[in-house]
């Protein structure tokens, strides 16, 4: 077996560590601030002690959706404006991928294009702080970004420019998620955890984070979901997060991601949601496949490998899932096939466990659909 593991960022845990935030950007050098902030974090109250620096600022907050190139190059724009400056992110995976790309990009005089699906290599960049308020996409301590072109198709960008020098985990940044937030983010962390323990690229190494970040979600979710001011689960969802996104820096994913991308390009569903609804989709044709690598995972939840598809409908539904899907239009099964094998998926087709060929790509498809509608006639059965 030959591996390589990527960097790590300097990680700093516990919400004290907000108070050295301007001496951590004068350690950078930084002679100014630009913050990337979620809107949902500039209309509370968590934002405003974070700007007592002495220092020129300015803040460009986030338009609602997944981060798009018009998005990026807005806020590159906005930084550029700034000398000597340090990005400051501090949302969830979407402003935490755009405070990424503007460091990287702001390095030259290309747009966020230029860089798209690893095009061209980057410039360099200026330094960057990652402070999650989700916990999620473990977007804080990896090397790849999403951003969706011009046309609306889920991109994304890699390097190790893009991995920000330091993150703060601070729990008390995700007390305030609404509870759909905490149950996709929570659960996009799980899927990262599950494809990059299982995948062609997996490694001994990044399977001990794999398996500490499954453990910490069956955990820690149901308890934030039912106790959201629980600030010890907080944490330790923060920690699966960062945990399952180190994993996927050095494993990458798999087939659940690349049917969640193609329905995050087609339908614009939410990346936690999407990835979830893919999952349950692949997990009964993953396993077929075989066991081995699933062996471990099933450990955790004190079941044989063939009951986890079950298991983990049963996790959804104690998470209440199916309140946080919103099946209110209709898919077609060839377009996701199709969207499958667009250029900016196959990565993802390419590292799952078991090869899906057209057929299979086919059968997923109907299989997504089906899961799909079954949350359809959920809704019905609740409305009428």
């Amino acid at each position: 077996m030959s591996y390589e593991l990527g960097k790590v960022p300097h990680i700093l845990v516990g919400s004290e560590h907000l108070e050295n935030l301007p001496q951590l950007v004068k350690s950078l050098s930084g002679e100014s601030v630009v913050f990337i902030v979620d809107s949902a974090v500039i209309q509370g109250d968590y934002f405003k002690p974070l700007q007592d620096f002495r220092l020129p600022m300015s803040t460009f907050v986030m338009p609602a959706g997944e981060p798009s190139v018009a998005t990026v190059n807005a806020a590159v724009e906005m930084a550029r404006q700034q000398p000597q400056t340090v990005v400051v992110g501090i949302g969830g995976g979407s402003a935490l991928d755009t405070a990424k790309q503007v460091a990287a990009v702001i390095a030259s005089d290309k747009p966020i294009e230029h860089y798209l699906l690893c095009a061209n290599p980057w410039y360099g960049r200026t330094p960057m702080i990652a402070i999650p308020t989700t916990s999620g996409t473990g977007s804080e301590v990896t090397r790849t970004c999403i951003v969706s072109n011009k046309d609306g198709r889920k991109m994304w960008t890699w390097g190790d420019e893009l991995l920000p020098d330091v993150v703060i985990l601070d729990p008390l940044a995700t007390v305030s998620m609404p509870e759909w937030v905490t149950v996709s983010t929570g659960l996009d962390a799980f899927v990262h955890a599950l494809e990059a323990a299982t995948g062609q690229r997996r490694n001994r190494i990044s399977r001990g984070l794999c398996l500490q970040a499954i453990r910490l979600v069956k955990r820690y979710l149901p308890e934030v979901v039912e106790e959201p001011q629980n600030i010890e689960a907080r944490q330790a969802m923060q920690e699966a997060a960062m945990l399952a996104g180190m994993a996927i820096d050095n494993c990458g994913t798999g087939i659940a991601h690349c049917m969640g991308h193609a329905l995050g390009t087609l339908y614009h569903i939410p990346h936690g949601v999407a990835v979830t609804l893919a999952l349950q989709a692949s997990f009964d044709w993953n396993i077929e496949g075989g066991e081995a690598p699933y062996q471990e995972v099933s450990e955790i939840f004190g079941v044989y490998v063939k009951a986890m598809p079950i298991t983990f409908r049963e996790f959804l539904h104690r998470l209440k899932f199916a309140q946080v899907v919103k099946p209110d239009f209709d898919m077609n099964a060839e377009d996701i096939a199709k969207m499958m094998v667009a250029p900016e998926n196959l990565p993802m087709l390419s590292n799952n466990w078991r090869f899906a060929d057209e057929k299979d790509r086919i059968e997923l498809a109907h299989r997504m659909v089906k899961v799909w509608n079954s949350y359809k006639n959920h809704v019905k059965r609740f409305t009428n």
